[in-house]
């Protein structure tokens, strides 16, 4: 601060210096030179001036300057710490990006899984519901032909008797029939 002010103080000194020869060598000035009076005032005024920037203001000045290099070192500091965790969260997000193709094929593969398995159990289900419907008709048919062989059974045996009892009555004799209807009886009283 010293070497501040005492360069100060030699710049002014050598602009008078250099102002009063320069008025001196004009020849005059019809009263307007310079007068060392003047000039020695004018240094004391300066010397005051400075005297009174360094003693009242000049601490202010290193205040705000202090300041204001602490919050810019704040400020960079914060700005270094915002960069760094964006470009965590950036890496972040990139990692994710790449995992998420990948997870995204997985959950292709798994889903086309599910629908293969499902497609599979909708097959397995229809066949056992054919194959129960081909029991079914099978039974069906089954029943149907032994009701028709029934039903011919039946009506066979009806037409044969029908048939036999009017063979009988036309080729049998009275005779024949009471010697038919006594054996029947001897045979259905044995077998009592």
């Amino acid at each position: 601060m010293k070497k501040l002010i005492a360069g100060f103080l030699a710049l002014q000194a050598s602009l008078v210096s250099s102002w009063v020869s320069s008025a001196g060598a004009a020849g005059g000035g019809g009263g307007h030179e310079a007068s060392w009076s003047m000039t020695l005032w004018g240094f004391a005024n300066f010397g005051i001036f400075v005297l009174i920037l360094w003693k009242f203001a000049w601490p202010f000045v290193v205040e705000y300057l202090q300041t204001r290099r602490l919050e810019t070192i704040q400020a960079l500091e914060a700005a270094a710490t915002a960069k760094s965790e964006a470009e965590a969260l950036k890496a972040d997000f990139e990692s994710k990006m790449a995992s998420l193709e990948t997870e995204a094929a997985k959950a292709r593969e798994e889903l086309l899984e599910i629908a293969r398995r499902e497609a599979a159990k909708a097959l397995a289900h229809a066949e056992a519901t054919a194959d129960r419907l081909r029991k079914d008709a099978r039974l069906l048919a089954d029943q149907e032909v032994a009701r028709a062989k029934r039903s011919l059974q039946e009506e066979s045996a009806h037409l044969i008797t029908k048939v036999a009892g009017e063979i009988v009555t036309r080729e049998m004799s009275d005779d024949d029939q009471k010697r038919f209807v006594g054996e029947f009886l001897k045979d259905t009283e044995a077998g009592s």
